[in-house]
Formats: C-alpha cells, structure tokens, sequence
C-alpha cells in the first residue's frame, strides 16, 4: 500500500560498573582503614515492531499515523561487599578484614509489553489535530491491575493562515493547546510482603521482616496534563515570541508511608498524593541588529513554576509525608508547595528577637518549623550571539530567583572551624572578647590584659593578685534573654558555632544565582580557503561552561549543587566545587 512502512528492531543496552573504594590507615574515626568492592549489571533490551502510514487524502486533508507494539526487559544486579577494618595497612583487599565481611545483593528484572498508536489530521496545513493512545502491560503491578490505557489530545491552529493575514508586521501566529494523561508504574517488588533470613540462633533459622508493608492491590500512577499557547512572529521574523500556560495534577502516587511499628512494619507502600503543577513559560527571540556584515541575536526564557500538595490520602488521615530527613525535613505536606524544608529554628520573641539561654547561646525552638522550599520563585536566561562577518561570539546568562537549600558543608565547616565565615570571635585580631571563668563557671567579660603567653599557646594574667587562665575567644550573641533583656552573657565562639549546628535555620540559605553558563568565540574560515580541499564549510570554536557565579547568596558551595533527581533536593551534601570545563571543536560541512 503506498505511503505504508513497517520497521522491526531490537536492541540492548547492557553495561557493567566496577567500584573500588579505599579508606587510608590511619584515616580519622576509621583508623584501621578500610576497603569495599561495588559491582553492578544492568540489561535492557527493547524490540518494537512499527508500522506508519502517511498520505494526503484529498487536496485539503492530510493523515500520518503510526502503530507500534514493544517489550521491555530489564534486569539490575549489584553486589557489595566490604572490609570494614584492615588488618595490614594498605594492604587493600577483602581477605585482609579483621572483622567479618559486610556484604549485600540487590538483583530485579520487570518486564513491559507496550501497544501505541498516534494519528495527526491537517487540513490544508493550517489546521492540526493529533490523537495518540497506549496502553502498558507491567510486571511490577498486580494482575488485576496491570493493564493501563493513556490518551492524549492536541491541537493547533494558524491563524495567520486560516484569515488570510498579509502584513509587514505579523508573519506567523499559531494557537495550540492539549491535554494529556500519563500513567507510569511502580518499583519491582513492592506487591508481596517478604521475609529475609537472618544469621540462625541455636541452630534455628530466623526470618524477619524488612519493614515495609507491600500491597497486592497497587494501581498505576497517573498524571493529567493540560496546556495552551501561541507562537507569534513580528517584523519579518525579527521578533519571536513563544508563550504557553500548564497544569500537571499527579495523583495515585506510589509511596511508602511511615506507620507505626505496632501493625509490625514501618512504613506500607500505598497509592497516596495528589499534587499539582502550574505555571508558564515564555521565550523571546529577538534580532536588534542586522546588516550586511553583522547581526545580533537576542534569545530570553522566562519560566515559574507553582506546586501545591492537594492531599496525601483519601481520608485526609496523612498531613505531611517525608522525602528527605538528615539534618533537615523535606515534606510533601498538605496545603503547602512540594518540597517544604522543615527543621528546628531559632527561638524568637513576639517581636522577632532571638532568645538567648541562660547559657548566652541561641535558645533552639522546641518545636520544627517551615524554613522554605527548594523550588525557585522563577527561572530565567539570556543567549546574545553576534556575528561580524567570519567571527562569531555568544555567551548565555542563566538566572533562578527563590527557593530555599540546606547546606551540610556550612553546618559542618562551621562545626569544625575550618571555614572563614568561623573567624569572627575567634580571637582578639577577629573581634573576639577577652574573659576569664570564675569559681562558679561563669565567664566573666574583661578589658585586653596584659598576659604571658605559655609554650603551647595558652594566656595568663593577673586577676584580683592571682594568675588566671584567660582567653580571647568571647562573644556576645546579639539577642534577648527570657525576661526580654539585651543578652550581655559571654560565651566562647566555639560554643556558639557548635549550638548553631543544631539549628537547621542556620544552615539555610536562598537558593537564587546568576551565572556566566557558557562563552563561546568561533571563527569561520573563507570560502575560499575551504572549498580547495572539496569542503562545503568549516568552522573552529572556543567554548568555556560555568566560568563564573556573577551572584548568590549560599557561601562556599555551588547552590545548584542541591538539585537532584531524587526527593532529597533542596539538601546539598559536602558536593565538590563545580567544574569549569573548556573545549575547542571543528565542525566541517562537506
């Protein structure tokens, strides 16, 4: 049949990843060293048989539709094993283990059968309609429950076209909207509840549960979708603009939920959350400048996202679900944005002073508190690009504004000293008190002595005829006390640095940036130069990333360091500083 085509292919994608891991001798809090071995084995193979048909049915209607069935097969395996204790230095090997090896297996396969189709209907190509379905078969799911059917819908429209617009100033104008129902399914394993076989006891085996409370009677997770927007061209193309409005509701999303340990689990895995996106996004392009030799392009994004979490469960039971929990909560609660950072604050009074304990330290508040959320209020950047006969230069500006990151290396380098934002009240050069401690324990605020200083570093002087051990290290934490006062009560600096490590609304800070994301410098040889060697075009490039952070507010870290694929965005973990990359390339055209 004319404009029918049948295409059959099968592929695999199979790799393996060794790890080895090495602790040095010697090392602190793991002085005996130590030494681990990773291994992972990851299949997937896909076949698909399709079948696509295109043809113009008459002079005003078009068809391109396809069919296509697939299958999936996936298999992970990992083994781990460690030494946890050398028994030689650097003798790095697990027979060398003082202790019993600790080892781990993690092994899954799932399969998926896949039947799809789509059909796009045009009339005179001004008028588009595109309907798409499919359904899965997944092995992660019940039986009764693992056939699930997913539609979509879209629709454009050119008006420029269909009212017949001619003008020096509108080009191109298209409305398009859609609406779209995704499902997806779950983690192999979660159906069954298990036993794992423990160590026996007497000879006796024993078998205990993991914790979590499997369930036979998983659904699929499903996500609805809705959108609408225009695209716009001005001025013989010199000015584009690209605008479209979205919602995403989530719902039935497959979670483990904490329960009490008296049901004998946990946690139980359960369909629960209904979340919702919306938001916008909007691109402009842009030709300022353009003559016969040069030309400037101007390419600016805009885009904010607003999430809520509708609800947790159906009986409305369940307020909050945790994603993350170290140092700081991330929850899904109910009512607020996803991804809300919880954790302890600063104690404050009615008029938003901190309380300062009877030991002149930042009172901790006794109960958590929302301190932000990892989503940014908006996102944005700017592409300029210039072209002055054969030399071109574009750098890109990317920009987030909003949202919230806890950070581990400031709660931590503040902890141990070793960063600079630690120097304040550590000495008199830094601004720190002199003091000394009395009978009582207290520490009691003096004016510079004069002082001997020992051999290993510590100060003496004379207080009230006896010599006294004092130091230079006060500081007085600004804030009130319980009865409302201006705190006075000297504490050490390494007191007040170690009592904010325990509070997280200390180690949060905002997540906005500007960055320099990329500058590239490229030059294209002459016609002339090229064409002599049978070449069509060449052009040679520079290109530096992440060359520099013109603004932030997260000290000592990179804030996108926190964004992950996982739940525990928001939370940055002792990340290495990011990398500038440069590289230089040639592309040829033949």
């Amino acid at each position: 049949m004319d404009g029918l085509d049948f295409r059959f292919q099968t592929n695999t994608d199979w790799y393996q990843d060794r790890r080895k891991g090495k602790v040095k001798w010697g090392t602190s809090g793991t002085p005996y060293g130590e030494y681990e071995e990773d291994a992972y084995t990851i299949q997937e193979n896909n076949t698909e048989l399709l079948a696509t048909y295109k043809k113009q049915l008459s002079d005003d209607f078009g068809l391109d539709a396809l069919v296509g069935f697939n299958v999936r097969n996936k298999k992970y395996e990992n083994n781990y094993q460690s030494a946890p204790r050398l028994a030689v230095a650097d003798l790095y090997t697990l027979a060398n283990s003082r202790d019993p090896l600790v080892s781990s297996n993690d092994f899954y396969k799932l399969r998926e059968y896949s039947l799809y189709g789509s059909a796009e209907f045009n009339y005179r190509n001004w008028v588009y309609l595109t309907l798409t379905g499919r359904n899965d078969w997944s092995s992660t799911l019940p039986i009764h429950n693992n056939s699930y059917f997913y539609p979509s819908v879209t629709a454009s429209v050119l008006l420029s076209e269909l009212l017949g617009i001619k003008s020096p100033v509108l080009d191109y104008l298209k409305l398009r909207g859609g609406w779209s129902e995704v499902g997806s399914d779950a983690d192999p394993y979660q159906l069954a509840t298990v036993f794992v076989s423990e160590p026996a006891f007497n000879g006796n085996p024993i078998q205990t549960t993991t914790g979590i409370g499997n369930n036979p009677d998983l659904k699929p997770e499903r996500t609805y979708s809705y959108e609408v927007g225009f695209e716009l061209h001005l001025l013989q193309n010199r000015v584009n603009l690209d605008f479209s409005a979205y919602q995403t509701d989530s719902k039935d999303q497959i979670l483990k939920l904490a329960t009490t340990a008296a049901s004998g689990y946990t946690s139980q895995v359960r369909n629960a959350g209904y979340i919702r996106n919306r938001g916008i996004e909007l691109q402009l392009g842009l030709v300022p400048v353009e003559n016969s030799v040069f030309k400037w392009n101007a390419d600016l994004n805009y885009g904010l996202n607003r999430s809520k979490v509708i609800r947790l469960d159906d009986e409305g039971l369940i307020t909050s679900y945790q994603l993350y929990s170290s140092g700081i909560q991330v929850l899904a609660k109910v009512g607020d944005a996803y991804g809300t950072l919880v954790g302890t604050a600063y104690s404050r009074d009615s008029h938003g002073n901190i309380i300062i304990d009877a030991n002149g330290l930042p009172q901790v508040s006794s109960v958590n508190k929302t301190l932000g959320h990892f989503t940014p209020n908006w996102l944005g950047g700017i592409n300029n690009t210039f072209n002055y006969k054969n030399f071109m230069l574009s750098f890109q500006i990317d920009a987030s504004f909003g949202g919230s990151i806890f950070s581990n290396t400031n709660q931590t380098g503040k902890y141990t000293g070793v960063l600079k934002s630690t120097l304040p009240g550590r000495d008199a050069d830094h601004g720190g008190l002199w003091y000394y401690i009395d009978g009582n324990n207290n520490k009691v605020s003096i004016q510079q002595p004069k002082y001997t200083a020992t051999s290993n570093g510590l100060y003496y002087a004379d207080i009230d005829g006896n010599s006294t051990r004092v130091y230079q290290d006060g500081m007085i934490i600004n804030g009130v006390n319980a009865s409302g006062e201006k705190n006075s009560k000297v504490v050490s600096a390494e007191d007040y640095y170690h009592r904010i490590y325990d509070i997280a609304e200390a180690n949060v800070y905002s997540a906005s940036f500007v960055k320099l994301r990329e500058l590239s410098i490229g030059y294209t040889l002459p016609q002339q130069w090229v064409r002599k060697f049978g070449i069509q075009g060449a052009t040679i490039s520079l290109t530096g990333r992440n060359l520099w952070t013109i603004y932030k507010d997260v000290p000592n870290i990179d804030p996108e360091a926190a964004n992950t694929n996982g739940n525990a965005q928001g939370v940055e973990a002792y990340t290495l500083p990011t990398a500038r990359t440069y590289g230089i390339s040639l592309t040829v055209k033949f």
